[in-house]
């Protein structure tokens, strides 16, 4: 007699049969539209993704997992993903830098330029001649100084996107809705035009001149955390040395949008008429243009245009916003 495999016991099978109904009930009633743009997209990032570097690591098949969750669970998920798809954008876009970093070898990459222009404009005098703010900083830094800066450059990013989370979960009028889409797109449409920057104007960043002079550039150079791996050795926290040992752009120096982000979240934020968060924007804004030359990524050349690029990208949209409003009347 053969033997029989054990039964299930009924009582499993609504355990197990209801949650599997109600995903795929919430699926039956995602849009089509969202339903396969998020399984599309989010699928092709992951394809290529694997394409360029050999793997797909946790933390973007968490990601996309995520994000076709906000978009099948329901109403108020997918206006929150909708919301915040510039961020998603971005994110993918920088990701997938690592597919048109080898084009810079078809480039003409600045070294010395940016270089003696900090030296000419904003040299320091000291005992052995001029020093451009990065050599300063180089040989005069502080642990308490060092800890604030490689902080802010962890936070400065994670502002604008939590500014925009803000947004979406709790100024859901007309006038919120409209701030985050202008926000949002804007911060996209500003980070596009300094990722071509980096292939139209390749330039090395400071750290790139400590480690290897003035001379070709080396293409085979790896990107560097360089002073910010003083806030790694102070905290214990190997946050970038992971970070930038992922980076593709080396040569992504100008414009530096890393001052960019606050100072645009500053800008817009303005429109709540919240005095902690203008202050807080401002100051980190501040900070981060500061850690950008104290930490040797950025030479005071590159700062200023990435307050260009937020300043113009801000300018021009709003531009656009007066230009909507006055034909609405």
């Amino acid at each position: 007699m053969e033997s029989q495999p054990p039964a299930v016991p009924e009582t499993c099978v609504p355990f197990l049969s209801k949650p599997v109904a109600a995903v795929a009930q919430r699926v039956r009633e995602t849009p089509a539209r969202y339903l396969y743009g998020a399984l599309g997209g989010m699928g092709a990032y992951l394809v290529a993704m694997r394409l360029a570097t050999g793997e797909n690591r946790v933390e973007q098949v968490v990601l996309c997992a995520a994000m076709v969750g906000l978009v099948v669970w329901g109403p108020a998920t997918r206006r929150f993903f909708t919301g915040m798809l510039p961020f998603l954008l971005f994110g993918i876009t920088y990701d997938l830098t690592h597919i048109t970093q080898p084009l810079v070898r078809y480039l003409h990459v600045h070294v010395h330029e940016p270089y003696w222009f900090d030296k000419t404009f904003f040299g320091i005098r000291a005992g052995s001649g001029v020093l451009t703010p990065n050599e300063f900083f180089a040989r005069h830094h502080w642990p308490a100084i060092d800890f604030f800066t490689g902080l802010a450059y962890i936070v400065f990013v994670y502002w604008s996107i939590g500014f925009a989370a803000y947004l979406a979960l709790f100024r859901r009028d007309e006038q919120g809705r409209r701030l985050l889409a202008r926000f949002a797109w804007t911060f996209l449409l500003m980070n596009l035009a300094g990722f071509a920057t980096y292939y139209v104007y390749p330039a090395a960043p400071p750290w790139y001149v400590a480690n290897y002079g003035l001379g070709p550039a080396n293409l085979a150079a790896r990107s560097s955390a360089a002073g910010a791996a003083r806030w790694d050795a102070l905290t214990g926290i190997h946050y970038f040395q992971e970070f930038y040992g992922r980076s593709a752009d080396v040569f992504g120096a100008i414009p530096s949008l890393h001052v960019s982000y606050p100072l645009l979240t500053f800008l817009y934020g303005l429109e709540l008429r919240k005095r902690w968060l203008g202050v807080a924007s401002f100051g980190l804004f501040l900070l981060v243009s500061f850690a950008a030359v104290y930490l040797n990524h950025h030479y005071v050349l590159d700062v200023l245009l990435g307050v260009l690029y937020a300043l113009v990208a801000w300018g021009v949209e709003v531009g656009l916003e007066r230009r909507r409003r006055a034909r609405c009347r």
